[in-house]
């Protein structure tokens, strides 16, 4: 069998909403399984495959996307803001909405040194790109442990150890602190959001890290009424948000004393990161 048959015969059995992304997934479970670069890939697609343990390695890896588990979790890794993360089924799957809350964050911390509190940091996507990208000192905070494993792997793996401060904790830290942001991806789904979403999600991504509870916003309302006791006059808020919670985020920010200063919508439209103030 050659590459490009290979190639071939598992793009027809491969079905999906996203057909789009199939080639692509495919490349890369064979760039990983027989430890070819893309390039490589293309030069010997019309060579006869000779590496019985990387084609068994394929048909292995091959079998999970089948069966519908994310491609991260198969390759161990996923691309966020050009840095390279690892990602286990103990964190989200890094997604390019985040990418916006994280675009917003750079933007306003711009080149100054800022402390940043990041809440629900899971891999340590938003974590460590702010502490590579600015001049940030970042605490990422993680309730899950085998989370906070992952976390720590990507602040070494990265090499941002002297940048990004993980901690184990439940949405604050235990000892007091101010910080001149603070940044959060919370769960936001509700359980009929839950029940609703792709099999892909939930048989394989932690329910913990994307469910709020019955009405999707119990995290956020938590975030909110506690965040000015830790946010410096004059601070920033960034929140993502599920689609169509903006007007609840925004009473919970009326009763905490903070105010909406910007909304960004993300590829869709939908209405994706809140930024808050004290008022």
């Amino acid at each position: 069998m050659r590459y490009a048959e290979l190639f071939a015969d598992a793009l027809r059995a491969l079905r999906g909403p996203k057909k789009e992304e199939l080639p692509a997934a495919l490349e890369a479970l064979i760039e990983s399984s027989f430890a070819i670069s893309r390039t490589q890939f293309w030069i010997r697609k019309n060579q006869a495959i000779h590496d019985a343990a990387g084609l068994k390695r394929f048909r292995r890896a091959f079998r999970r996307l089948l069966a519908g588990e994310p491609l991260a979790y198969i390759l161990k890794e996923k691309e966020f803001y050009g840095e390279c993360l690892i990602v286990s089924p103990a964190v989200l799957v890094p997604r390019p909405e985040t990418e916006l809350l994280v675009e917003k964050a750079l933007e306003i911390l711009g080149v100054r040194p800022a402390r940043v509190l990041d809440i629900g940091a899971g891999s340590g996507n938003i974590s460590v790109v702010l502490a590579l990208r600015s001049q940030a000192m970042v605490t990422a905070l993680e309730l899950s442990r085998p989370a906070l494993r992952i976390l720590r792997r990507n602040i070494a793996r990265l090499g941002v150890q002297n940048r990004v401060r993980a901690l184990a904790g439940d949405l604050f830290p235990r000892e007091a602190e101010a910080f001149q942001m603070i940044v959060a991806n919370p769960p936001y789904l509700s359980r009929k959001d839950w029940r609703e979403a792709p099999a892909s999600i939930r048989n394989y991504e932690p329910k913990t890290a994307l469910v709020a509870g019955p009405r999707g916003t119990e995290i956020l309302a938590r975030i909110v009424a506690r965040a000015s006791r830790w946010l410096e006059p004059g601070g920033h808020l960034l929140l993502e948000i599920g689609q169509g919670q903006r007007r609840a985020v925004r009473g919970f920010l009326a009763t905490a004393g903070l105010r909406e200063s910007e909304c960004v919508r993300d590829y869709a439209g939908i209405e994706r990161v809140v930024v808050a103030r004290p008022s």
